[in-house]
């Protein structure tokens, strides 16, 4: 429906893009997805190309980052790039981890970075994770700092303060639980 409203002239440049990207191997999914961005915000056709081949360059700049992967890694990949990522770091994080499904890694780095963690400590901070912890884990951490972001601790501290936090666990949503939130009881109170 919203592609819909593109005129006949952005339809047949977003194609001719798309197709190129999949002639490369790379996911088509997220420029498309900006290109109906670009459309439900009523933007010009011309701004909602240059925003799509942004993401054209960002998918080279992640898959030579990371090397083999998936149409979704390659997407939190470009995700995390535009999140304030090097692609240094998209590749430190492939090598930190190997044989490991980066999606979820990916993810909660852009997540830390958009929350105003610096770029290489979240960096740091999602590899000592990951190594730990199942994406289940990582995404509650993610969570965690996010909280902790939120209720006004500085970045850096969240990211590297969280791990062992009361509440880490308290936001994860189960699945055995329908998706609701099973709160942890409270942590004892320290004696006096």
């Amino acid at each position: 429906p919203i592609y819909g409203r593109a005129s006949s002239a952005l339809k047949a440049q977003v194609t001719s893009v798309a197709d190129s990207v999949a002639h490369a191997g790379l996911p088509v999914a997220p420029l498309v997805d900006k290109a109906l961005e670009g459309i439900s915000k009523g933007a010009d056709d011309n701004r909602i190309m240059i925003a799509v081949r942004g993401v054209v360059n960002d998918l080279g700049i992640a898959r030579r980052a990371l090397g083999p992967s998936s149409d979704s890694e390659l997407a939190a990949a470009v995700a995390a790039l535009r999140a304030g990522s090097t692609p240094a770091g998209l590749t430190r994080l492939r090598n930190e981890l190997p044989g490991r499904q980066l999606v979820v890694p990916l993810s909660v780095l852009a997540s830390l970075i958009v929350d105003g963690a610096p770029a290489q400590s979240a960096i740091v901070a999602v590899v000592a994770n990951a190594r730990q912890r199942d994406d289940s884990g990582l995404l509650a951490y993610g969570r965690s700092v996010s909280h902790d972001i939120a209720g006004g601790v500085a970045p850096l501290t969240a990211i590297t303060g969280t791990q062992a936090a009361p509440h880490a666990m308290s936001t994860f949503k189960p699945a055995f639980t329908g998706g609701k939130t099973a709160p942890l009881p409270a942590p004892p109170k320290p004696k006096p």
